[in-house]
């Protein structure tokens, strides 16, 4: 016999497919393609439904943000501090960009420009999701810098700048060589 889902959880699955749906449309079709229509019937639900859970397109990108961050962390090990740490970050980061089974990083590259430029209602998830990853940098890099603040800032804009290129133009961005190049900066980094 079939156990019956709670309301909650009936909720929660409709949420998750939803955040799901968005991601694979943002990955693929960009903000516009991402219409809470589309979304919608990509998660094989009613468009109301996403206006329901969410209220908003915003409110569903915010969610999407975070749901992004979340699976991004789920993803390193959480053995590892210092270089090692900052390599796995490396490594899961830029493997990211190239999983096409997972569009979750063209996704989040999707929001940072739109929150940017013509959704500023994005701004505040972008910066909460660049604080949160500062965080993490904070941690891993531990006693190992002298600032390890100003490091964090370097090691992330290391990380989004080398994506932005890549995602851009890549086939004229060899990745793995790029990812090589920034374990040494950061390595150079962490000894001065």
């Amino acid at each position: 016999m079939l156990e019956r889902r709670t309301q909650a959880e009936r909720r929660s699955d409709s949420q998750a497919r939803l955040v799901a749906a968005a991601i694979r449309l943002l990955g693929t079709r960009g903000y516009a393609g991402a219409s809470l229509a589309e979304i919608g019937r990509e998660a094989g639900l009613s468009r109301g439904l996403v206006n329901h859970h969410f209220g908003s397109k915003e409110a569903c990108m915010r969610a999407v943000v975070t749901a992004i961050r979340e699976r991004a962390r789920a993803h390193l090990s959480s053995d590892l501090r210092g270089v090692a740490a900052l390599d796995d970050l490396f490594d899961v980061y830029f493997g990211g960009l190239v999983d096409r089974e997972d569009p979750s990083a063209r996704a989040l590259y999707v929001l940072l420009v739109e929150g940017i430029t013509a959704t500023p209602g994005l701004r505040d998830a972008i910066a909460e999701t660049n604080m949160v990853v500062r965080r993490l940098i904070v941690e891993m890099i531990g006693d190992e810098a002298a600032d390890p603040d100003a490091s964090a800032v370097v090691v992330e804009g290391i990380l989004r700048g080398v994506a932005l290129q890549w995602l851009a133009d890549p086939d004229n961005v060899e990745l793995a060589a790029a990812t090589d190049a920034a374990k040494a900066a950061v390595r150079g980094l962490l000894a001065a």
